[in-house]
């Protein structure tokens, strides 16, 4: 059987309707030249019942993990299964936009040296689009960058649902660490492009991501810790590394704020700074009283929700909304 250009991986545990949509989104695709791989985390509601129904498509594929072992687990053996010459990402509760696939295989196709590619997206929030993963117009590194431009999006503004790798890369860097709970991502990529993998980036968004509380994690410390993890498989010079280190203890720090919890944040920046925090506006910003900064917490949710609101959509995301409405409409009458 000859091999597919792509695979796409979707992992998936408890959340079979939003999968279920996302499963249509990958079969609604204008390229056809794929297989696609939806991994269940072991779920314990009724997905093994739901996702066999949309996954029928001879190109389509559900496989039922024993025991809930992580994203990173479901991806991994994915790969190892995996045909295509790139395999491409999917989160179980975003969207493919119906050319998604087609545009990847253009570009890849017009520059064969980059093995890694990552397009735009739309952000969705409040039961709408609200805005685009990057300016369209933004200029982005491309070809071979430095390991540590996968830290943070200051450089390459990517998510994995956006992300196609060539296969051949996993065989050669390796795949995602199975022992990080929340970056295992980052630090692949990281150490990906520190190994010389090309990047490409497509600005056209192809893709609809949804945000909601549930994909925030709180638990700041790993993230910061798993993020220097990340930072050291990219290989920065040591001048770089102790800049990029400090950003990474400001954003922890500017987090714990947003939280409503100064004291944490306070406590953090002079752990990891030792008493020169006591100069940063970061640092006596957290003499707000937490109640305060969660008032202000609300006051910025009312401005975005007012900022975002549906009649003030422009055309292009109402458009994108009529595109989608299918697949979910389709996914809830499961």
């Amino acid at each position: 059987m000859a091999e597919p250009y792509f695979t796409v991986v979707i992992p998936t545990y408890n959340l079979p309707r939003l999968c279920a949509a996302a499963v249509l989104s990958v079969l609604a695709q204008t390229e056809k030249d794929f297989e696609l791989i939806v991994i269940d985390d072991g779920s314990t509601d009724d997905t093994p019942k739901l996702l066999p129904k949309v996954c029928q498509d001879p190109r389509s594929r559900y496989v039922r993990m024993e025991r809930n072992s992580g994203q990173h687990v479901c991806r991994n053996r994915a790969i190892r299964e995996a045909r295509g010459r790139f395999v491409t990402f999917l989160d179980h509760d975003d969207l493919y936009l119906p050319g998604r696939l087609a545009a990847f295989r253009q570009a890849a196709e017009s520059r064969p040296a980059a093995g890694f590619w990552f397009s735009n997206g739309y952000l969705r929030r409040f039961e709408r689009v609200i805005a685009r993963l990057f300016d369209p117009a933004r200029r982005i590194p491309q070809g071979r960058v430095p390991g540590w431009f996968a830290v943070g999006d200051k450089h390459l503004p990517y998510v994995t649902t956006n992300l196609a790798i060539r296969r051949e890369a996993f065989a050669k860097h390796g795949l995602f660490r199975e022992d990080m709970r929340i970056l295992e991502d980052t630090e692949l990529y990281a150490r990906m492009l520190a190994g010389g993998l090309e990047v490409g980036a497509i600005p056209e968004p192809l893709s609809v991501r949804t945000m909601h509380e549930a994909q925030q994690t709180r638990d700041y410390e790993t993230t910061f810790r798993e993020a220097v993890m990340a930072l050291e498989a990219g290989r920065p010079e040591p001048g770089e590394r102790r800049a990029r280190w400090r950003e990474l203890v400001l954003d922890t720090a500017a987090f714990y704020m947003k939280e409503g919890r100064p004291d944490k944040a306070r406590e953090f920046l002079l752990a990891q700074l030792g008493d020169s925090a006591r100069g940063l506006a970061l640092y006596r910003l957290g003499a707000v009283p937490p109640g305060v900064l969660g008032w202000l917490k609300k006051l910025r949710r009312a401005a975005l929700e007012l900022r975002y609101s549906e009649a003030l959509a422009p055309a292009e995301f109402r458009d994108v909304e009529t595109v989608i409405a299918p697949y979910l409409e389709r996914a809830r009458a499961l």
